[in-house]
């Protein structure tokens, strides 16, 4: 299966439905390695699949990656509010800090040492759950 074979993942979520599943986890990076495995070089971000697959789900939920370190907070609460709107309430979050200096560098930055992270991480994720609130 190749990472972007959206028939394949209509598959899996239609199956996670049935086996009574409570969510389909897709990860992400923002770092592509050709090194990696085929299914993880090429590959749909999670929102936008999740988006997709709730058209042909009707009670599995869906959670994603986005990282605190590479993204902005208002754009990650909107992103995260559109997909839980158009999936009825079935979102989720996961929070990432990124920890790979190619990562940085595919944004023209150094990475942050791993105690900032976690404090940017702490602060965005407040952030976000105050935009949410405020909407």
């Amino acid at each position: 299966m190749s990472g972007e074979d959206v028939e394949a993942f209509k598959g899996i979520a239609r199956a996670a439905e049935r086996g009574k599943l409570d969510f389909l986890f897709v990860g992400d990076s923002v770092v592509c390695d050709v090194d990696d495995h085929p299914g993880s070089v090429a590959r749909f971000e999670p929102i936008t699949l999740h988006a997709a697959l709730s058209q042909y789900t009707t009670h599995l939920g869906f959670v994603g990656t986005a990282s605190s370190t590479f993204n902005e907070p208002f754009s990650v609460a909107r992103q995260f509010a559109s997909l839980d709107h158009l999936c009825g309430g079935r979102s989720g979050w996961n929070v990432v800090t990124t920890s790979s200096d190619d990562a940085a560098a595919n944004f023209g930055r150094s990475l942050p040492e791993h105690a900032l992270r976690y404090e940017i991480a702490a602060e965005f994720v407040e952030t976000v759950q105050a935009l949410w609130d405020s909407w």
